[in-house]
């Protein structure tokens, strides 16, 4: 039974108040038309008061989503844009629009990389601009429950290289403020490839605010270079603070404690009694990457759920943490995005 603003209704009765589902619930399919995002094949899925758009075109990533109206997400400078505006070296990110998750890896995450047979590997890596294949989208009902359903294959594959395939899926059930996001990376090829992975989740204005926290059980930090160890220093890690022109970015690595496999971090905003919540399961993603941005034009912060630190292939060689994904080797991860909002904030989060 699902609970339609606050009214619990079986299939029977919501059928019984609606002509149709879809002014309710429902997927459709927009082709962008004009400027740089002309010909971007998206789906946007309407889930009573949540909204969200999903990018086939750009690895199944999740572009916009709005809870009551709101944004909860951050989009970069540049906006959205097609895959013909990609840059993969110096200019990476011209390219990067952020959204609120782009998908980071397999064979890069973090700054452009510079290989020894001269070749460059691209900020954050290839997998963000790559396109479905065999994407597809279906509502269905099961008993008294409507789900939302989008899936997508996406290949980072090179001849005489590697060649990974992420099968995605992502659901959503009507009633219920939230987004599970599944994901099975193969390694279809006959060699062992590097498997990086960072889920580059990005809450912007208005969830994010001054007076916005993380809220975690972080267990251990560190830090990623001297701009996040003078921030941690000088300001509180978990509130955000407004925005500052010219503020330096700080990355930290953060730890969670897990319960039953599962962590969780939040993006909450006490003024405004709403929260975004992302739970990932820690087997494949063993770190949280929180990106700190108060930059003015740039506010932003990134809620990161990785198995990498995002400091380049080569550094994560180096340092014996390369994730390696053998042949015919399966890994599977598991993200929820969840809304809280008034009483359901208040009840998670306290008042």
């Amino acid at each position: 039974m699902a609970k339609i603003f606050g009214q619990e209704l079986t299939k029977k009765e919501m059928l019984e108040r609606l002509g149709n589902i879809s002014s309710l619930a429902g997927i459709t399919r927009l082709d962008r038309v004009g400027g740089r995002a002309d010909g971007m094949h998206t789906y946007e899925v309407l889930n009573e008061r949540m909204r969200f758009t999903v990018h086939a075109d750009k690895a199944m990533d999740i572009g916009a989503m709005y809870y009551d109206g709101m944004p909860l997400f951050f989009l970069a400078r540049p906006g959205q844009m097609n895959s013909l505006w990609y840059s993969d070296c110096e200019n990476s990110p011209r390219s990067i629009s952020c959204g609120m998750m782009f998908t980071c890896g397999f064979n890069n995450v973090g700054p452009l990389q510079n290989e020894a047979n001269g070749r460059t590997l691209p900020q954050h890596g290839y997998l963000r601009n790559c396109p479905a294949s065999l994407d597809g989208a279906r509502c269905y009902w099961d008993g008294n429950d409507y789900f939302m359903e989008l899936t997508g294959e996406m290949r980072e594959a090179e001849l005489f290289g590697e060649n990974l395939v992420l099968r995605r899926k992502i659901t959503s059930k009507l009633g219920e403020p939230s987004v599970r996001i599944q994901d099975e990376i193969e390694n279809e090829g006959c060699v062992d490839a590097p498997l990086m992975l960072m889920y580059h989740c990005n809450a912007g204005y208005p969830l994010l605010d001054k007076n916005s926290r993380l809220v975690a059980d972080i267990v251990e930090t560190a830090c990623r270079d001297k701009a996040a160890e003078d921030g941690l220093a000088a300001e509180e890690l978990k509130v955000f603070g407004e925005p500052i022109i010219g503020y330096p970015e700080q990355v930290f690595y953060h730890k969670l404690g897990a319960h039953e496999g599962k962590c969780s971090a939040a993006m909450t905003n006490p003024d405004k009694r709403i929260a975004l919540e992302i739970t990932f399961d820690n087997k494949e993603l063993p770190y949280l990457i929180h990106w700190k941005c108060r930059d003015a034009g740039n506010y932003v912060t990134g809620i990161e759920p990785s198995n990498c630190h995002p400091e380049g292939v080569h550094r994560e060689r180096e340092n014996g943490t390369l994730r390696i994904l053998h042949p015919g080797e399966v890994a599977k991860t598991d993200l929820t995005f969840t809304v809280y909002s008034g009483k359901s904030y208040d009840s998670r989060f306290g008042k």
